[in-house]
């Protein structure tokens, strides 16, 4: 990993409270993130990744079978981890976007640079390294690499010469994607307190069922903010949404 990095300089939020409603008999059974790769289940992994890179403070937002998420990691009695559960009510009614909104009140206490994590993702940590690395404020992770095959349903970007994000979106809206979002992401103290002030009043007028991907879209829009991506980002990813995607986490080879 080289140079140790300091995550206790920052405020760390996983988004762990959605349904696995494409995992047929897995989703039901467990919440997306308590799939297990080597008998890890991905949780497991990326906190110990986290804790690996000196976090202390892990805020985790929890709805479908949140009880049975809470047990497990409560279980785990990783030293030095501090975890906070925040649950969502209606969290099959929400996007993910409000689960992030959610988070509000305990980022104010900090008030330190954010990283948004998914939970149902397995990747290689050195795109979460080279994101921290960045002197970059504000980045979005992304998968890219010329001739990238793109999945139907990927979330892309759009970027300028200066790889400043100018739209986010499907697949099939955006002509020239640039990259796949990845679900690890890094946010200035001024971005994260703009972003949470523009869903106050975003979620009172167009309601609260939105990623925040596409949340991030609009806050672009209205306040041409800086927010960026990094090229040529090639290394093992997959989220996982679908059984085949499971089973092709399975087959990534990553330490």
């Amino acid at each position: 990993m080289g140079k140790i990095i300091n995550l206790s300089n920052y405020s760390i939020v996983l988004l762990s409270a959605g349904t696995g409603r494409r995992l047929g008999a897995l989703g039901k059974k467990y919440p997306k993130c308590l799939l297990k790769i080597n008998n890890k289940t991905l949780i497991e992994l990326l906190i110990k990744n986290l804790k690996k890179r000196n976090a202390e403070n892990i805020s985790i937002i929890v709805g479908y079978r949140s009880k049975m998420l809470i047990k497990f990691l409560k279980r785990l009695k990783l030293k030095g981890i501090k975890m906070n559960f925040i649950k969502i009510k209606g969290y099959k009614k929400n996007g993910h976007s409000y689960s992030w909104f959610l988070y509000k009140d305990h980022w104010i206490k900090e008030k330190k640079p954010l990283i948004l994590l998914h939970t149902d993702i397995f990747f290689d940590p050195i795109y979460l390294d080279n994101i921290l690395k960045s002197k970059k404020s504000n980045i979005i992770g992304v998968k890219c690499k010329k001739n990238h095959i793109f999945k139907k349903k990927s979330l892309v970007v759009e970027v300028n010469k200066k790889n400043q994000i100018r739209k986010i979106n499907h697949l099939s809206k955006i002509a020239k994607p640039q990259g796949e979002i990845i679900g690890v992401n890094k946010f200035s103290v001024r971005t994260t307190k703009n972003i949470f002030n523009f869903m106050d009043n975003f979620f009172k007028n167009k309601g609260k069922f939105l990623s925040w991907e596409n949340l991030i879209d609009h806050y672009i829009k209205k306040t041409n903010d800086s927010i960026f991506i990094l090229k040529n980002q090639d290394y093992p990813w997959i989220n996982i949404n679908t059984v085949e995607d499971y089973f092709e986490a399975k087959t990534l080879k990553i330490n």
